[in-house]
């Protein structure tokens, strides 16, 4: 090895240690936890409530040209979007002739 590999292999040890040092104490800090909700006028309902931030995204035309850009919107907890936990699952229920064509199907293998 040449004189330049030597250093080069050196630079890229200490680099390497300084990064596994840097790791450790990025592992240990991090903790978040949601904000806590504060009171004001909810930006879809106008009214006055305990709200929370929500990042959306928002598309503007203007002179033949669109923008796209994300904007953080304070809604309260009725205007807030629901994650698909929260949300009812709105199940049809199915009639006995529906249920006895999905039996014959599986029954047939189709299913």
């Amino acid at each position: 090895m040449s004189l330049f590999d030597d250093h080069f292999a050196s630079k890229n040890a200490a680099s390497a240690r300084a990064w596994a040092m840097d790791d450790e104490k990025n592992k240990k800090e991090k903790r978040r936890e949601p904000a806590a909700p504060k009171m004001g006028v909810c930006d879809k309902c106008h009214k006055e409530a305990l709200l929370r931030s929500y990042r959306s995204r928002q598309t503007d035309m203007g002179n033949g040209a669109a923008s796209f850009g994300t904007v953080i919107k304070h809604l309260c907890e009725e205007c807030a979007p629901k994650s698909r936990s929260e949300r009812d699952a709105d199940v049809p229920q199915l009639d006995k002739k529906q249920v006895r064509n999905l039996m014959r199907s599986a029954k047939k293998g189709l299913l």
